[in-house]
């Protein structure tokens, strides 16, 4: 990976002088100088990511990978909220996105893939948000050390669609829902909570029965390749049932959150 080409010194410099938003300095690189060096750190870890042999572990579902460094607004904010925190010590300074139509056992073995590229022991780098969200927030994010820091979020279909409404939420609640704060409003407060429960119940308990189904479908053809082909008729109009049934929640749980981004999208445009 790419090597950071400025000290720490000169990175501590740079982060007081964007926390305090004082002048600039000779003593330490430019906002537009480190950017450029995350925004690449980032995009060689998304071509290795991407370049991965995924359609066996995706059963040729497609995947999207993509990268980005923080934008000067959020790492200053993210820098006045911990001001203990220097530049070089914000882990999504350079961040990675990784999102697929996949069960939660499937999102598990993507991470498991990401590490043991860039060899990185799960137990360290692997932060488990999907029982532990933050702001409702669902996904599961890798630390990688280079020494520079990179965020790699792996995120399902769900996870992904859900974080994309909130993020349009919270440019018209405040962005303090993000960081569990709630708008000051009684109706935008009910509105911030239903959003939350959508992520930690609704999608949470259709990603388990999903991941049900999905170990259901493959112990079946397990064992129709070993020869095994006299299962109970019940059995299989009952997985069909299930996969039926599930889509169609889904696919209206995706409807639901497709009108909602537009409504946050509208909203912040009267705003404007």
């Amino acid at each position: 990976m790419l090597s950071c080409p400025w000290s720490t010194a000169e990175l501590r410099r740079l982060s007081r002088h964007l926390r305090d938003e004082t002048p600039p300095t000779q003593n330490h690189p430019t906002y537009g100088e480190v950017v450029t060096f995350y925004n690449d750190l980032a995009a060689a870890v998304q071509r290795k990511i991407a370049d991965l042999n995924w359609p066996p572990l995706l059963l040729e579902r497609p995947f999207e990978v993509t990268s980005r460094a923080k934008t000067l607004d959020t790492l200053r904010q993210k820098l006045q909220r911990d001001r203990s925190t220097p530049l070089q010590n914000v882990q999504d300074i350079a961040g990675v996105r990784f999102e697929a139509e996949m069960s939660l056992d499937e999102q598990d073995a993507v991470v498991n893939a990401i590490c043991g590229t860039f060899g990185h022991d799960m137990a360290e780098s692997v932060r488990d948000m999907r029982t532990d969200p933050h702001s409702g927030y669902r996904a599961v994010h890798i630390w990688l050390r280079f020494p520079s820091r990179v965020e790699v979020q792996v995120r399902t279909h769900l996870q992904g669609q859900w974080a994309n409404v909130y993020e349009s939420a919270a440019d018209v609640l405040g962005r303090g829902i993000r960081y569990d704060e709630m708008p000051e409003g009684e109706l935008e407060q009910k509105l911030v909570r239903g959003l939350r429960e959508m992520s930690t119940i609704r999608i949470a308990r259709m990603e388990k029965d999903r991941n049900e189904i999905a170990k259901l479908d493959l112990l079946v053809g397990d064992l129709e390749r070993k020869g095994i082909t006299d299962l109970p008729e019940e059995l299989r109009l009952r997985l069909d049932r299930l996969k039926t049934r599930g889509k169609s929640n889904e696919d209206k749980l995706k409807t639901t959150l497709a009108k909602l981004r537009t409504f946050f999208e509208q909203e912040r445009e009267r705003r404007a």
